[in-house]
């Protein structure tokens, strides 16, 4: 799987920004189109010493005598002759009655802060360029995947859909050096753009942004668009319409505490007391004392006597699937064949646009490939299957198969990843310290034994999932020292 190691070995003190948490992870499109745009490049243009001494001499004296030029350059008639020739032919010296003069042409060549002429060749070239119909900044074509149809598309001004095409030129103009340089970088120096004579759209195509919503550990529902991973700062300044259309799809990912919150948060008081157990009282689950606990974690792996790790932030990120899969590492590290299912299975929670990112097939996929090879290669690999509210519609495009249970079966916000007889990830997606705000992604990741068959119970009880022949030993299961 592409950026994520089958088999990692997670890494506890990787370093991370203490000011802020990632709260969610997503990648949008951005609607772009292809321009063939017909140009024309100047470049500076070579002309024999002779006939620059030429133009220079005639800038200063016009209406030279012929005879006086050609004594000037102790010239035979024949090497004047063909001096003339070569600077008439360019269009550059007029001779008349015996003198030389300047053309338009020629006097246009001077300019007043340089005493050589600037002579110019003019060619004709055309270049196909995609630009975003959002910022009209440069856009390449990438490849797109599958899933990638599934995932939210930016949308496009009206205002500024019906004069897309007035706007190419003042955007090619500004980007000209950086286009010219990426196809052209030899001789890109000695070209400038000297007109635009041609315009025709071609093909529509979208691009992939990759959004991360970061929020401030003081203030967790109150998250924030981080497009860094995407461009620079700088990159960013020119993209104000893209930066402003990503914060708006940002915020409409803002949602309310739900009445019976607790009732979520009690699904992982039940999978995993033990973790739990400090943050239960009267009232239910403390979600806030867990998440104070949680955020001040600098990060913790599997041990022995640590089974079940608490873990902030998307399943999908890299460093909680780092952990996912450094836990299905150890616990398929000694097993037998018939210990590992046939299948997997993700619960997906009902928030918006959740699991709408190219990090989620990667899982299955990693996922998938690394069980893979404990089963051989005679057997098919294990299958994600994707369990959802019916009716509802999610990255189904990254599963095998899919599930539907009634919206009543489990809690809207529960997310759950379990992989039967071997481990289970299981988080809460609602507002932490805030009755409005975005989800924060709070729960665990478990390689116990106990945890792991409370999850799948949970599950054969709103739904049919298949278990593994044999169960992992505690002789199996590979623990650091």
């Amino acid at each position: 799987m592409s950026g994520v190691p089958a088999s990692p070995s997670y890494d506890a003190n990787q370093e991370e920004d203490v000011s802020s948490i990632d709260i969610g992870i997503y990648d949008v499109l951005l609607p772009c189109r292809r321009y063939r745009v017909t140009f024309k490049l100047a470049e500076v243009g070579k002309v024999s010493l002779t006939t620059e001494f030429l133009l220079r001499l005639i800038h200063t004296v016009d209406g030279m005598p012929e005879v006086t030029v050609a004594k000037f350059f102790d010239f035979e008639p024949q090497e004047m002759t063909y001096l003339l020739n070569d600077a008439v032919s360019l269009g550059y010296i007029n001779r008349d009655a015996g003198r030389l003069g300047l053309t338009t042409a020629g006097r246009q060549l001077f300019v007043p802060w340089d005493e050589a002429p600037q002579i110019y060749n003019v060619d004709t070239r055309t270049m196909s360029v995609g630009f975003d119909m959002l910022s009209f900044s440069p856009e390449e074509k990438a490849w797109m995947e599958h899933f990638d149809n599934r995932l939210p598309e930016l949308p496009i001004d009206p205002s500024i859909a019906g004069t897309a095409r007035d706007r190419i030129p003042t955007s090619f103009k500004h980007h000209f050096n950086d286009l010219t340089s990426r196809r052209h970088s030899r001789h890109a120096a000695r070209k400038s753009l000297y007109s635009i004579d041609e315009i025709v759209p071609t093909e529509r195509f979208s691009a992939i942004v990759p959004v991360v919503v970061k929020s401030a550990r003081t203030n967790p529902a109150q998250g924030e668009p981080d497009l860094l991973v995407w461009r620079s700062e700088e990159q960013l300044e020119g993209r104000h319409q893209i930066t402003s259309a990503v914060a708006r799809f940002v915020d409409e990912l803002r949602m309310e505490l739900p009445p019976d919150a607790n009732m979520h948060y009690k699904i992982l008081a039940d999978l995993a007391p033990d973790l739990m157990r400090d943050y239960v009282g009267k009232d239910g689950v403390s979600a806030e004392r867990f998440y104070r606990d949680v955020v001040s974690l600098k990060g913790a792996g599997f041990r022995k006597n640590r089974r079940t790790v608490p873990i902030l932030g998307p399943l999908i990120s890299v460093k909680t699937t780092r952990l996912l899969l450094d836990g299905l590492n150890r616990t398929c590290a000694n097993s037998q064949v018939s210990c590992i299912p046939r299948k997997f299975y993700w619960r997906a929670p009902s928030n918006r646009h959740w699991g709408l990112s190219r990090s989620l097939p990667k899982l299955c996929d990693g996922i998938s490939e690394y069980l893979a090879t404990k089963v051989g290669e005679d057997a098919p690999p294990p299958l994600p299957v994707l369990i959802r509210e019916a009716h509802t519609r999610g990255p189904e495009r990254a599963f095998s198969e899919i599930l539907e249970i009634s919206a009543s079966a489990l809690p809207s916000s529960i997310e759950i990843l379990l992989v039967p007889g071997l481990s289970v990830a299981v988080v809460v997606h609602l507002p932490v310290q805030a009755m409005n705000g975005h989800a924060v992604p709070l729960g665990f990741v478990s390689i116990d034994a106990d945890v792991v068959a409370r999850a799948e119970q949970l599950l054969q009880e709103v739904t049919s999932i298949e278990l593994p022949v044999e169960r992992v030993t505690e002789d199996m299961i590979d623990f650091p020292e």
